[in-house]
This record gives C-alpha cells, sequence and structure tokens, in this order.
C-alpha cells in the first residue's frame, strides 16, 4: 500500500480493510466513527490499482455516490477506507496519515 502524498509505504493481509492494514502498521488514519463507515472521514481517492480493492457493500457504494458528487467530476475513484478490502498493492491520496503516537510503557506518565 502506499498513500500520497506522504509517501508512507505499507502491507497489509489479503482481504484485510485498507484502514486496518495501516493501524496495524502503526499509523494513526483520520476517523470519528473508528472504522464503522458511519463518518465517512477515511475516505481516500483511489490513484492506481482500484481493482485490486474489494467491490463496495450497498452502504459504501451509497457514501462513494455522496462523497464523489460533493468532489464533483474532478476527483477520481474513491472509497472509504474501513471498508474497503485490499486484494493487491494500492496507491490511494489521503492526508492526514502519520506515524501513531507512541505510548509511554515506562509507567512515569508524563513530565
Amino acid at each position: 500500500m502506499t498513500v500520497r502524498p506522504s509517501g508512507i509505504r505499507f502491507s497489509s493481509a489479503p482481504g484485510q480493510p485498507l484502514m486496518a492494514a495501516g493501524v496495524a502498521a502503526g499509523y494513526r488514519w483520520p476517523t470519528v466513527c473508528g472504522g464503522k463507515g458511519d463518518c465517512r472521514v477515511c475516505f481516500v481517492e483511489v490513484l492506481e490499482h482500484s481493482e485490486r480493492l474489494s467491490t463496495p457493500e450497498p452502504a459504501e457504494a451509497q457514501a462513494i455516490r455522496e462523497i464523489s458528487a460533493t468532489l464533483g467530476r474532478h476527483a477520481g475513484p474513491v472509497r472509504l477506507a474501513c471498508q474497503a478490502r485490499v486484494h493487491g498493492d494500492v496507491v490511494v491520496h489521503k492526508r492526514g496519515v502519520r506515524p501513531a503516537p507512541r505510548e509511554n510503557t515506562e509507567g512515569g506518565g508524563r513530565s
């Protein structure tokens, strides 16, 4: 997986949702609903290999229609990263994907 414009790259298991793969690889993905498909904040523009993503389920298909109508014809295909399951390398555009903050595991709290 490649996320532009940051250039972040990570692997995913076949059939794993795109956002879940990013989180598993240690990245924070913009979301409000936590991956339930409700908020639509996680949506991505698919730049390359959209055929390597699962077919959208009806709820995601409705979200895609609404997002696409809002973005207009200047955008490429869009998907919800929490719903689109990966079946090969894909390149997407999503701002805000970044390394997740490291938790303090030493038990001392913040200084």
